[in-house]
């Protein structure tokens, strides 16, 4: 099952409109919608997006970071890019296997959950 990045948005940002003040410094949350290519449907996961510089003033404790890319300069044609890259190597025979493989990346809406 293909998975695809089928949309890209932030809640505190239009990202039409979203340009850092300084593009070596920066830090924001992103949302992604990424479902099958056989459905319409998707499930939602977050990704933090920040710079060097950003971890450089703001991350001061020792930390594993998770669901996190680190790039030096904000772009958001290059960020979508690495985003469908990752997307691309999580392709399994179902949804349930490629979201699980996704969450590795991505912090998943499910994650943890139980029935």
């Amino acid at each position: 099952m293909k998975a695809l990045l089928k949309s890209i948005g932030s809640i505190d940002h239009d990202l039409t409109l979203y340009f850092p003040e300084d593009e070596n410094e920066f830090g924001i949350m992103l949302s992604l919608s990424i479902g099958s290519s056989e459905s319409n449907g998707a499930d939602y996961f977050n990704l933090f997006v920040c710079s060097p510089g950003w971890i450089d003033k703001n991350q001061w404790i020792p930390e594993i970071l998770r669901h996190t890319l680190i790039i030096r300069k904000y772009n958001l044609d290059e960020i979508t890019g690495i985003i469908n890259k990752y997307i691309e190597q999580c392709s399994c025979k179902t949804w349930a296997e490629t979201a699980q493989k996704l969450s590795r990346y991505f912090a998943w809406e499910f994650e943890d959950y139980t029935e």
